[in-house]
């Protein structure tokens, strides 16, 4: 099966740097195949028939590198369920600044989003199983529900991509 596993937190504000060479060279180590990486955010694609990857590819982080890094993988199934909910009029607009909050296992995506109230008028913002979809229109992006998001508990449990790099991710795990 192919998995895309999505750090949370790595090569931002230069406090957790992570080599994608080392981390993909981490990945190979644990037994998986056709490791590879994209962009420096901590994005790997994968095969493995192993259960339990999460876990196991936390603890093999944080010993390699000493980091305690959070982890999202979903299948390529998952994966695509989720990028097949995203409105088909994000893709491409400018006037928009899109994401995805990919979710950690145990946090309901509908929860979090019940609690932030966006406002129709500066952002959609949508729960599916797994993510929160989310656009912003770009001439309103200090007034996003979003940064309510980020002062929260929930947050710790989520790791966002923008809307390319999801894309992009889709079409690697389908290559």
């Amino acid at each position: 099966m192919r998995y895309v596993a999505l750090l949370r937190g790595i090569n931002v504000g230069g406090r957790t740097l992570v080599k994608m060479a080392e981390l993909k060279t981490c990945f190979e180590g644990l037994g998986f195949d056709g490791v590879s990486t994209y962009i420096a955010s901590g994005n790997v694609l994968f095969s493995s028939d192993e259960p339990d990857l999460e876990s196991r590819i936390e603890a093999a982080i944080e010993e390699r590198f000493g980091l305690p890094v959070k982890v999202v993988v979903l299948d390529r199934p998952a994966y695509a369920r989720i990028v097949r909910a995203i409105p088909k009029d994000w893709v491409g607009d400018k006037s928009r600044r899109a994401n995805v909050a990919f979710v950690r296992r145990g946090t309901v995506a509908k929860d979090v989003v019940r609690e932030l109230e966006p406002d129709p008028d500066v952002e959609a913002v949508k729960a599916v199983s797994g993510a929160i979809l989310w656009a912003t229109k770009r001439e309103a992006l200090n007034r996003s529900v979003m940064r309510k998001l980020i002062g929260g508990a929930a947050y710790k449990e989520l790791t966002v991509r923008n809307l390319n790099t999801t894309l992009k991710l889709l079409e690697l795990l389908d290559a």
